[in-house]
């Protein structure tokens, strides 16, 4: 087992200057409990934006070896305890080579993930395992498109079955003309690589949740009200929201711990299942983000609930001791920020000062 400096473990942040990194730096600086705090990116430009005591620039997980080669030799010059990665493709990397690293990491099985790394493999897993899903079809030619319009109506929901990084993960649309779908697919050349889905009209949520083998320590629900920049995206949803709050819905708590478990029954570490409701206002789950916190997880640490902190502990063989396994953190908190402004928390009372929310 890997060495622990007990006084103050030392911790590497991967990807550290991107947003979900930047972000759990500031949550593990808000403990009592002194953290050596180390970074690396494989960007000479957003290695800048770290937060870390310490940074250092390597090689993109891209490129597997010389990343892990990089990973290891930083392990080594800084005496890193905990490793803690923060997006998908370096996860992957740390995943397969997990027993070489030489520090701890707290990662679900390498098959969860690379699952997780494909929306159409997971529809598979969770329909498979008799969790809500939307209907949902995989485009692998023309008459695929024709076939989509026919069984759901319009709007039919395209996206990648990819992730950002990975395949085609940034391509939403809500077509609502058949040649529009398939100009959007040719566009991207995602033929086999995108799905379609039926539309869903009602609330985004998500639940996020750390685990240790199979135990659930922390979770909490959110709803998203609004993005940022949404002019950018053909939905208007992008991956970062301006506008959310928390929530306690008994759903989310049933339906979200049964969707990671039935990707790995042992899971380890973080992860967040996102859903949308149909036009009856049940969840449906769209997709799952395996073994990496969700960009706005420093909202839960404000409000309280220190999830970065607690992965670390968890780690190092810790218990954490504020936790519980259900909404740990109080409902109706609002998480409010924009590109250069924000964040801020509030409560639902502050809000309403200046007129009721129309969501």
């Amino acid at each position: 087992m890997p060495r622990v400096s007990k006084e103050a473990p030392h911790v590497l942040v991967t990807g550290a200057g991107g947003s979900i990194a930047v972000n759990l730096t500031r949550s593990l600086k808000k403990t009592s409990r002194r953290l050596m705090l180390f970074g690396c990116d494989s960007s000479r430009y957003f290695i800048h934006l770290a937060e870390t005591e310490e940074k250092a620039v390597i090689p993109s997980a891209a490129e597997n070896e010389a990343y892990l080669q990089g990973i290891q030799k930083l392990i080594q010059h800084w005496k890193i305890d905990v490793v803690f990665p923060s997006n998908i493709n370096e996860i992957l990397v740390l995943a397969r080579h997990r027993h070489e690293l030489g520090a701890r990491v707290l990662l679900p099985d390498l098959k969860s993930i690379e699952i997780g790394a494909d929306k159409w493999r997971t529809f598979e897993e969770f329909q498979k395992a008799g969790l809500p899903v939307p209907r949902t079809e995989l485009i692998r030619e023309p008459k695929d498109v024709d076939h989509a319009f026919a069984q759901f109506g319009e709007p039919v929901w395209f996206r990648g079955r990819g992730i950002p990084g990975r395949g085609v993960g940034v391509a939403s649309l809500p077509a609502k003309a058949i040649e529009e779908a398939k100009g959007w697919i040719q566009f991207h050349d995602a033929w086999g690589h995108m799905t379609a889905a039926e539309f869903l009209p009602g609330d985004n949520l998500t639940w996020m949740g750390l685990w240790k083998e199979g135990e659930l320590i922390a979770s909490q629900g959110r709803k998203r009200v609004a993005y940022v920049i949404p002019h950018v995206s053909p939905s208007g949803v992008t991956g970062a929201p301006a506008v959310s709050h928390t929530v306690s819905d008994e759903r989310l708590n049933d339906l979200g711990p049964r969707a990671m478990l039935a990707l790995d029954a042992k899971y380890n570490g973080v992860g967040f299942v996102d859903f949308k409701c149909d036009g009856k206002g049940n969840p449906l789950i769209t997709e799952v983000n395996v073994g990496r916190l969700g960009t706005t997880h420093h909202f839960y640490t404000i409000a309280g609930a220190n999830f970065p902190y607690w992965y670390v502990q968890l780690a190092l063989g810790e218990l954490p001791q504020n936790a519980k396994p259900h909404n740990v953190v109080a409902p109706d908190l609002y998480w409010i920020r924009s590109l250069d402004a924000g964040p801020v928390l509030i409560g639902r009372d502050q809000l309403d000062r200046y007129g009721k929310p129309s969501r």
